[in-house]
């Protein structure tokens, strides 16, 4: 019995040495760190707000509450202003506000000068055209992406790609006196197709009446055309497709313009006989121009130099084929 006494004793001593040993060793919670301490709101399930989604007015393109909206957009460099801005197909002012926001941009595919017009997207020349209406004293700037990873040609492809464009503003009614290309070249994320679905934008700009007095006086430099003949009679072909889209564009440009079409043959034949069937050439090439791109009549002069301007040999067949040719002159007053 003393035994168990000594031995409870000595059990309780070290019991209460033990506990005293473990809050001594405790680190002390001072008031302030219970002040700075961070929590976690928990949201009131009973509140009765509730996130409206993103409204997209479709009538025009635009975000209806246009600053909450355009930092939910994905955001991608500004080709012309170097700066971050919502993706998609937009056209801006001047002090940089928004004319309008599409949520898809105009698709284009590497390597290629063609673009992909997405047809929720087709009404946006319209909106360019009015507003130009409304702003007289402002121009167009397509900014039109390429990268240094693509093909290289002449003119370059972001060139090609607003040059489509601008054939499309054109066919609008807009005055191309108001429009400028503006290839702007960087590093392009291409998909697994090809695609890249932002690669024109539009910038509107104070109107450059200097540029538009140099282009006035620019006149294009002679071109000349190798027509699809088939018994002595003109085909149309690409070739003279992509003249007369050529003329159309020069005489929008400067409407005092006037275009000669001249013909001209190898020397098979008679010389009298050339003559008259390059005159024939000329005059089929004039009609076409005239018909389908809409011009006086007196401002086409079809001409025939027969068989007396021969740039090859005409002892080859090379030669001669290279002879038989349409030559498209332009004059001014």
């Amino acid at each position: 019995m003393k035994n168990f006494l000594i031995a409870f004793l000595v059990f309780l001593v070290w019991s209460f040495f033990g506990l005293w040993l473990y809050s001594w060793l405790q680190p002390s919670v001072s008031q302030d760190s219970d002040e700075t301490a961070v929590t976690t709101p928990i949201k009131d399930s009973s509140s009765s707000q509730v996130d409206e989604p993103l409204q997209i007015d479709e009538s025009n393109g635009l975000y209806e509450n246009e600053v909450d909206s355009l930092s939910l957009v994905e955001n991608v460099e500004d080709p012309v202003n170097n700066i971050e801005t919502p993706s998609g197909l937009k056209a801006s002012t001047p002090s940089g506000d928004l004319v309008f926001l599409y949520p898809k941009g105009i698709t284009i595919t590497k390597n290629l000068a063609q673009v992909t017009i997405d047809p929720s997207l087709l009404d946006f020349k319209y909106k360019l055209n009015t507003y130009l209406i409304e702003h007289p004293n402002e121009e167009l700037h397509i900014a039109s992406l390429y990268s240094a990873s693509e093909n290289i040609v002449s003119p370059n492809l972001g060139f090609q790609r607003a040059k489509n464009i601008e054939n499309t503003l054109i066919e609008t009614g807009i005055n191309p006196e108001r429009l400028v290309i503006k290839p702007v070249i960087r590093e392009i994320d291409f998909d697994a197709f090809g695609k890249y679905s932002n690669g024109i934008s539009f910038v509107f700009q104070p109107l450059d009446t200097a540029r538009i007095a140099a282009r006035k006086l620019a006149i294009p430099e002679t071109t000349v055309l190798y027509p699809k003949i088939v018994n002595n009679e003109i085909f149309v072909n690409p070739a003279l497709e992509g003249i007369l889209e050529e003329v159309k564009t020069a005489v929008a440009r400067n409407p005092d313009l006037k275009i000669e079409v001249i013909g001209h043959t190898d020397n098979v034949g008679n010389a009298n006989d050339n003559y008259l069937l390059a005159l024939k050439h000329a005059r089929q090439v004039r009609w076409y121009l005239v018909t389908k791109g809409k011009l006086d009549r007196k401002q086409v002069i079809a001409k025939s130099k027969g068989e007396s301007e021969s740039i090859a040999s005409n002892k080859t067949e090379r030669g001669r084929f290279l002879n038989r040719r349409i030559e498209i002159k332009y004059i001014t007053n």
